[in-house]
């Protein structure tokens, strides 16, 4: 394939990485990074030395956390600038694709600040979500787009994911995300590419600098194409109102754009000579000044040519140095009601049960206090046997003076009385008692 400019791919994220695959089909070197090993591993068109696993810690994905992503990027950043800095040799641009939902993709901005040394071209080439998804994907979509432009990046294209929804209506799940990344990168892979149509006859050439012009110019970017069956015009002005949809519809890209705002722009178109032929020479000053108009002055490109025995014509047209579109306005709005009701789901205390009515219940007032710093099995065993003979009515050691029986004891039998006493309230292990009641026991 025969490139305007030679483009080095990197896809960030799970989403950046499919489109870099599809990249990597029509022939583009491309390269993936990002945090989870089991996205890498579904890119059959990239080589295995071309995947960058830039995990954080031993996570698998950022799980649409954009910190986390950030963390995973700074800590291999030696190995992925080492990666990058052999892959880029040779590219006249840089294009980095993304996801902006995500954890991973959502950083672009941040790697192409960092690719910045390579003294290239950085062009972001993304994805916004749809509506239906959810407020933290447009959280963090609004956020990158943000950052994307502070950046001051040579170009943004904002690829709209509702109108690719709309473009594959009766797709397949399986189906549609490969149909989807092929049909965007298509589109993009034809602007870049020279004509293929060598027969083709060039009445206005638009080379590779005015392609290089419009791509670079800053801001946000749009293109868009059609093909229109020769039989169903009879010249050239009758394209006029098919020029003025893909400016208003902007193709696969957000749309509500201000395009007063841009700076310059592109419009090619590939004829049959029997439409050329009928078209006066007036079309070109008719289609300079719709742009004018649309544009309020912009710089255009134009190209023109004619092709033998088509039957088709082809129309191809592209808008540079845009400013954020109504699209991302009306999705800010989303955002900031949606993640304010998450903001307070979040916020709020856990529920609690009320078991005020359990509070009288005491299920473990007749067993053994678990709070005891020695376990019942094993000590005070001499005392509580002393209570189960009838002995441990009272453990003072000092004798009773209303006792009799005392009162005959000869000093011996109450100094080892009180000995015995004295030995039961003490608590034991388990070892120590058996060895003292063996002491005690007389043999036989």
């Amino acid at each position: 394939m025969t490139t305007r400019l030679k483009f080095a791919i990197i896809g960030l994220g799970q989403c950046g990485g499919n489109l870099a695959n599809a990249f990597a089909k029509y022939g583009y070197p491309s390269m993936a990074v990002n945090t989870s090993i089991l996205d890498l591993k579904d890119l059959a068109n990239i080589p295995e030395n071309r995947k960058i696993h830039t995990p954080l810690n031993d996570t698998d994905g950022a799980g649409k956390d954009p910190r986390i992503g950030e963390k995973a990027i700074f800590s291999h950043l030696p190995n992925i600038l080492s990666g990058i800095q052999q892959f880029v040799s040779g590219a006249d641009a840089i294009l980095i694709t993304a996801g902006l939902g995500g954890g991973t993709g959502s950083n672009v901005a941040l790697l192409g600040n960092m690719l910045k040394r390579f003294n290239l071209p950085i062009v972001a080439l993304v994805t916004i979500p749809t509506n239906d998804e959810s407020a933290l994907s447009k959280v963090n979509a609004l956020r990158a787009i943000n950052r994307i432009v502070g950046e001051n990046f040579d170009s943004c294209i904002i690829v709209d994911n509702n109108k690719i929804l709309n473009q594959f209506p009766d797709s397949s799940l399986s189906a549609f995300y490969p149909q989807a990344n092929d049909y965007v990168v298509k589109t993009f892979s034809n602007f870049n590419s020279l004509t293929t149509e060598f027969s083709a006859k060039s009445l206005i050439s638009f080379d590779n600098e005015d392609f290089r012009k419009v791509l670079l110019s800053k801001g946000i970017l749009i293109f868009g194409e059609t093909e229109l069956a020769a039989t169903q015009i009879n010249t050239l002005d009758d394209i006029l109102p098919r020029l003025k949809e893909i400016w208003q519809t902007s193709g696969l890209m957000a749309e509500g754009f201000n395009f007063a705002t841009a700076a310059s722009g592109a419009i090619s178109i590939y004829a049959p000579a029997a439409i050329l032929q009928k078209t006066s020479s007036r079309f070109l000053n008719a289609l300079g000044e719709e742009f004018k108009a649309l544009t309020n002055g912009a710089t255009c490109y134009f190209g023109l040519y004619e092709v033998p025995n088509s039957s088709t014509i082809k129309i191809s047209t592209m808008l540079g140095r845009l400013t954020i579109p109504v699209r991302l306005q009306e999705m800010l709005i989303e955002a900031s009601s949606e993640g304010k009701n998450l903001t307070q789901k979040l916020a709020q205390e856990l529920p609690t049960l009320d078991i005020s009515a359990l509070d009288a219940m005491d299920l473990f007032s007749n067993g053994p206090d678990p709070r005891s710093p020695a376990t019942g099995s094993e000590t005070n065993i001499l005392s509580r046997e002393a209570m189960a003979n009838g002995t441990g009515a009272s453990y003072s050691s000092e004798p009773s003076p209303s006792s009799a029986k005392e009162t005959k004891e000869t000093k011996e039998a109450k100094e080892a009385r009180e000995a015995e006493l004295d030995l039961e309230n003490r608590s034991y292990s388990l070892e120590e008692y058996v060895k003292l009641k063996k002491a005690k026991t007389p043999a036989g």
